[in-house]
């Protein structure tokens, strides 16, 4: 798609006048089109720290989107940079994640791993099940370029360190 070329384009450049220059000139025919749109206008104005307009523009085009999970968790990743981290959880456990986790398995295990990761952080309980669905040599990669191990997540849950066998056990 050629739009989508376009906005990755302006996005790697870090153009941020002339991307939304771009979003705001495309006129978008369908669902696929209107989702591309949004998808990079929330995507710049996180880059931008603009965290609040990018959960309206994702709020507002949440419909567009297949992956209902991936709104979900880009919702939740803006809370979380505003420190929001309750409203984070309360978000991902809206999340379909169970009934795409076939269609969009990439996608739904990183929703998973930020879940898991905003509940361990707070300390509250990470269910078992979450972590089993996780794979062990899986790195979550943050919208700022960190990597995050499963095994990061495992040492911040008491009597979860990796390698005890604590998840091949249940």
């Amino acid at each position: 798609m050629a739009l989508r070329d376009e906005f990755s384009k302006l996005y790697r450049k870090r153009d941020w006048p002339a991307l939304h220059s771009a979003l705001d000139a495309a006129a978008p025919y369908d669902a696929e089109e209107r989702c591309c749109v949004a998808y990079w206008r929330a995507t710049a104005l996180e880059a931008e720290d603009r965290c609040l307009e990018a959960i309206d523009v994702l709020t507002a085009n949440r419909d567009d989107f297949s992956c209902k999970t991936m709104v979900h968790a880009d919702i939740a990743e803006n809370l979380r940079r505003l420190g929001r981290d309750l409203e984070a959880i309360d978000e991902l456990s809206k999340a379909p994640m169970d009934e795409e986790m076939e269609r969009y398995r990439a996608l739904v295990v990183d929703a998973k791993y930020l879940l898991a990761h905003l509940l361990a952080t707070n300390g509250l309980d990470v269910e078992p099940s979450l972590l089993d669905e996780i794979p062990e040599n899986y790195i979550h990669i943050t919208s700022r370029g960190k990597r995050i191990t499963k095994a990061d997540l495992l040492a911040m849950i008491p009597g979860k360190s990796p390698g005890c066998g604590c998840l091949q056990a249940r």
